[in-house]
């Protein structure tokens, strides 16, 4: 199925120059016309708009005037349906008297059509970046003369796709990760592309007919494409689920940013701390046109390692996995389409609290490092977590978790304890980390890398420990358990870890209050005084998914 946004307005459903003066009043208006006109139930549309939160208060800054979009998934109507009203004078629409919203443009969708109406989200953000929309639209004389401008500006774009109730996953990246989570998603009846630059890598599978997958689920798992074409494996798919090492993150986005389209969900597996942040900044720069969404995980789903050429044993499943938005109130959004196949992904509050939730920054470097000649004698030929965390290692990796936990404080999150983690993802319970450790089924069998030249250090040093103390340096928080390891890690490898890292630079956030950086992940506007010139520097997210920093005004 194919529209415009235009193809979705009558008449009857455009206000222009209205009279109302309010938020509550102007969406009783709405309402009552989609009541009217689309038989869309105006109560149950008011209470899902109304847990919609920060999603129902939207207002969006263009240019010298102000867009609110209310929007939500809901049953009250049977199809995708918008209303839209126009106030050349402002409708006041938040607390503050200058909080005045111009134009209000009101979407509903039912479940069924969440694609689409994830779809449309993207289009009236790109609507957004189109010189002279909102002044156009404030201009028009009558309804149809506003219908005329939408049907111009959209003239140049190609018409919204709806995919099939069950979305097409693209996962890029075929390490163990990626193996695992396109081979569970296919066996699950999801229809699967598989991309990796790395052609050897793909043969076994083309060759096999599929992933053979072993352990907590097995079977051979048939995909429907398998590529090293980026074009290929990202057309038609709604979600795009990156399971690559952190460090490969800005040049995935490179080879992909090309090929993304409009409403097109991806998805970083995990984002370790900051891969958000970093990913959205290429994307803009490489195709500043687009509007996808963009997510991240706080962990990676699965414990797995590739057993041979096209073969992934799957040695656990997280029990859950928080998944946050960039911005946060998109979260809500686009979770929905997601649990439709992995539904242990739960909401998180931001990408802040996902990046600092890392326990692999925790657990990671520290263990290879402590455990190095163990790891260059034997070729890691012992159990990683069971056997390479003795009491002594246990109390080097609390001394690093209570730092990490310490810069979410002082971010104002809370973060959980490694310990807390444990439980929260495999009901591993103990009294202490090492006790929880050891307790977890999901951690029996796993091997030390075989090399301490190992993503454990190459990746969680620079993508996870370097972002948190960088952070907890501009906040004044200590951080000297974790610069030790950065520091040894960098020695072994003969790396400077912390020049290549993901610092605060790096990330676009050197110089913000803590208000500002919290504003920046929520997706909130910044007034007055305390925007610094340090933000002059960080990433438009208005300009990536529509919605984003100092583009509106709500709550947090």
């Amino acid at each position: 199925m194919t529209m415009r946004i235009a193809e979705t307005l009558t008449s009857e459903l455009v206000f222009v120059k209205i009279k109302a003066k309010e938020r509550v009043e102007t969406i009783d208006l709405l309402l009552s016309e989609l009541h009217k006109i689309r038989g869309v139930d105006k109560e149950t549309a008011l209470r899902d708009l109304a847990a919609n939160g920060q999603a129902a208060t939207l207002r969006v800054a263009v240019g010298d005037n102000y867009l609110a979009v209310p929007h939500a998934v809901t049953q009250a109507s049977k199809q995708l349906v918008m209303a839209v009203a126009t106030s050349p004078a402002g409708i006041l629409w938040g607390e503050g008297p200058d909080e005045l919203a111009n134009v209000v443009i009101l979407l509903l969708g039912p479940p069924q059509t969440h694609g689409l109406y994830l779809r449309v989200l993207s289009r009236i953000a790109r609507f957004c970046k189109t010189e002279g929309f909102l002044p156009s639209l404030l201009d028009a004389q009558s309804s149809l003369d506003l219908i005329g401008y939408l049907e111009s500006a959209e003239s140049s774009m190609e018409e919204v796709a709806e995919e099939p109730d069950s979305p097409r996953f693209c996962v890029i990246g075929a390490g163990p990760g990626g193996m695992a989570m396109a081979g569970h998603l296919a066996l699950m009846g999801r229809k699967v592309n598989l991309y990796t630059r790395n052609a050897d890598r793909l043969a076994p599978v083309q060759a096999r007919g599929g992933i053979d997958v072993t352990g907590e689920i097995q079977g051979l798992a048939k995909l429907d494409v398998v590529t090293t074409d980026p074009e290929k494996a990202v057309e038609h798919s709604e979600v795009l689920m990156i399971v690559v090492p952190a460090t490969a993150h800005r040049n995935i986005a490179k080879i992909i940013a090309p090929y993304i389209k409009d409403g097109q969900i991806i998805v970083l597996n995990p984002g370790r701390t900051g891969g958000a942040l970093e990913f959205a900044q290429v994307l803009q720069t490489v195709n500043p046109v687009v509007r996808p969404y963009l997510a991240e995980a706080q962990t990676l789903l699965y414990a797995s390692r590739l057993t041979n050429p096209g073969q992934v044993h799957i040695y656990g499943i997280k029990n859950s996995v928080a998944l946050a938005a960039l911005p946060a109130y998109q979260t809500a959004d686009i979770l929905p389409i997601i649990r439709t196949a992995l539904p242990q992904f739960v909401p998180g509050d931001n990408v802040l609290k996902t990046g600092l939730d890392n326990i692999g920054a925790v657990f990671h470097p520290a263990i290879t490092l402590l455990n190095s000649a163990r790891i260059e004698n034997t070729n890691g030929n012992f159990q990683f977590y069971l056997e390479g965390v003795t009491p002594a290692v246990a109390s080097i990796l609390e001394a690093i978790d209570q730092e990490r936990v310490a810069v979410a404080e002082a971010l104002g999150i809370r973060a959980n304890t490694a310990r807390e983690w444990l439980y929260l993802a495999y009901n591993a319970a103990g009294k202490t980390l090492i006790e929880a450790m050891r307790a977890n089924p999901g951690y029996r069998g796993i091997n030390a890398p075989s090399t301490v030249h190992h993503r454990y250090i190459s990746e969680d040093v620079p993508a996870s420990l370097v972002p948190i103390a960088s952070i907890g340096e501009m906040l004044g928080v200590r951080t000297p358990a974790m610069r030790s390891i950065i520091h040894l890690a960098s020695v072994m490898h003969g790396i400077d870890y912390w020049a290549i890292g993901r610092t605060v630079d790096k990330l676009g956030i050197a110089g913000m209050s803590v208000k500002e950086i919290r504003f920046l992940v929520v997706g909130a506007e910044m007034k007055g005084p305390e925007q610094k010139a340090g933000n002059q520097q960080a990433i438009d997210y208005t300009a990536l998914v529509g919605f984003g920093k100092y583009g509106f005004d709500g709550g947090t």
